[in-house]
């Protein structure tokens, strides 16, 4: 399969005072520095919510030593387009990482990796790399996507234009208190908007009554959505669940989704708790050239926003893509919550 490389300029994500984590943990790396492994994999554990390679290297003199690197998600990584033949083990490769805060030898988080034939591919969204194959035409918007990084320059900078009110923020300032790592992300399936802004599969199936929305949302947990097309509005006493209440009007080939009935979540508002009146409206378009979606969503919730928020992201038809199946390791996880 073809292939084409694709640069993307980093945003600058400036952390968000009330709720700064986000489901990759950076707590334990020094991101302002870069260090250059070349080695061979010695060991590679390709798992959610995070893959880990070992590096077997050798200094100037002749010793031996290991570093692990750890990556991103599975789902993440697959539709980013790092192939996990390029590092099995056995492989040569040169790592490009931030090195761990504990010194020489600490566990690192790898950017990118140049493999022994000169690919470089992304271990990480932080590179800014992806490599994905040409573009084919979508009959509707039915198939698979996945967000462009243009689309995903970070939870942080995405929420930053959220307009917070005192009550929202002491509310997550009470989260963080009331659970260790409680704005990260391990096994546990999480509401949208959030689960639509990564930028790994998602899978949308038409039906004459429903629409559903599978996601992985990058931990490696399948959430799915249904949205009623058969309703025209909410039913009455809805009971409230984490995916809420959906129901769904075409206009000409744009489905636009209308969500109410959530239940209140810790990140519910990207970065920020939810209540129980947050209000979810998306609109999916498939462009002129049937190459992509345009995703635009508007959340209202008076518990924790002052105003009305809205967002747009482009995801790109991938039918290149499936859902991983590798199911989010709770050890893992527990481990990337604790750094």
């Amino acid at each position: 399969m073809s292939r084409r490389l694709k640069f993307v300029a980093c945003a600058v994500c400036a952390l968000i005072p009330a709720a700064a984590p986000a489901h990759h943990s950076r707590a334990n790396y020094d991101m302002t520095k870069e260090i250059v492994v070349e080695g061979t994999v010695a060991d590679l554990a390709w798992k959610n919510p995070h893959i880990s390679m070992t590096i077997e290297r050798q200094d100037s003199g002749g010793e031996q030593s290991r570093l692990e690197i750890e990556l991103t998600s599975v789902s993440e990584a697959m539709a980013l387009g790092l192939p996990k033949e390029a590092i099995a083990p056995g492989a040569h490769v040169v790592v490009r990482a931030h090195p761990g805060r504990s010194g020489p030898g600490a566990k690192a988080v790898g950017l990118d990796v140049r493999t022994r034939d000169g690919m470089v591919y992304p271990l990480n969204i932080d590179a800014r790399l992806a490599i994905t194959p040409a573009a084919r035409q979508a009959s509707g918007i039915a198939g698979h996507w996945a967000p462009t990084l243009e689309s995903y320059p970070g939870l942080a900078a995405i929420a930053r234009p959220l307009q917070v009110t005192e009550a929202g923020r002491a509310a997550a300032a009470e989260a963080r208190r009331a659970s260790t790592g409680a704005g990260a992300l391990g096994c546990e399936p999480f509401p949208p908007p959030l689960l639509s802004l990564f930028p790994d599969l998602r899978t949308i199936e038409v039906n004459d009554s429903t629409v559903v929305m599978r996601f992985e949302g990058a931990v490696g947990v399948l959430m799915e959505r249904v949205v009623q097309l058969n309703q025209d509005d909410h039913p009455a006493g809805v009971t409230p669940s984490l995916m809420g209440h959906s129901i769904g009007r075409w206009e000409g080939e744009t489905l636009v989704i209308d969500t109410v009935g959530f239940t209140p979540h810790r990140l519910g508002v990207l970065l920020f708790p939810s209540g129980p009146n947050k209000h979810l409206v998306e609109r999916l378009t498939l462009s002129e050239d049937r190459l992509r979606l345009e995703y635009t969503l508007m959340v209202e919730d008076p518990d924790v926003l002052a105003a009305p928020f809205s967002f747009t992201a482009t995801w790109n038809h991938r039918p290149d893509l499936e859902l991983s199946g590798v199911p989010c390791d709770p050890e893992v996880a527990r481990r990337a919550l604790q750094q």
